[in-house]
């Protein structure tokens, strides 16, 4: 019998249980700051007011158009890139007549914006002070990355209602029922 055999025979056996006795906790909460940063939940990080660049933002679009190349950028708060494309890089290079022109810039965007849909992200947060806002290719790169269905700018963020008190008509803790009403308590 060879390893790929024993390996096989191995797998099927441990996944043929049954988990009709398991339950889904029905308050589950999903701690994912992905998820958050998706739903627009997580608190954002704020700099001072008068700060550029910005730092209030879950993702930062970036675009440096140069006279070899046209980079785009997708930084997180973090401060790590995420998506990035350039028309420097072979596999668009090789597709365009120059990677300096506007027929960069527009197959540049679509690129990018396929590249950021993979990944996941549907808006990011472009801030024209910090780039050359007057340039005609990040102009045909915004529009590129509108049509592909990627968001130019963040919504706002969803902020909790702050309710004073402990609540005692709710659950106590989590997976766990309300107290019965026969329950005595002697004082």
């Amino acid at each position: 019998m060879s390893w790929q055999d024993r390996s096989l025979s191995f797998s099927s056996s441990r996944c043929s249980e049954d988990n009709k006795d398991y339950e889904i906790n029905p308050e589950f909460i999903n701690r994912n700051d992905r998820c958050l940063e998706y739903k627009n939940l997580l608190p954002r990080r704020k700099g001072w007011q008068y700060q550029r660049p910005t730092k209030e933002f879950y993702y930062r679009l970036t675009i440096n158009p140069t006279a070899a190349k046209i980079e785009a950028i997708l930084e997180h708060s973090s401060g790590r890139k995420v998506v990035s494309a350039s028309s420097a890089e072979w596999a668009i290079r090789q597709f365009l007549y120059s990677g300096r022109d506007l027929s960069a810039a527009v197959n540049l965007g679509r690129v990018f914006a396929e590249r950021c849909l993979k990944a996941g992200i549907v808006s990011a947060f472009y801030d024209p002070n910090t780039d050359v806002h007057g340039s005609e290719k990040v102009k045909v790169i915004l529009k590129a990355l509108e049509e592909a269905g990627i968001q130019i700018g963040e919504d706002e963020v969803f902020e909790k209602k702050f309710r004073p008190g402990i609540n005692y008509d709710g659950k106590n803790r989590l997976g766990e029922g309300k107290r019965p009403d026969d329950v005595q308590i002697i004082q």
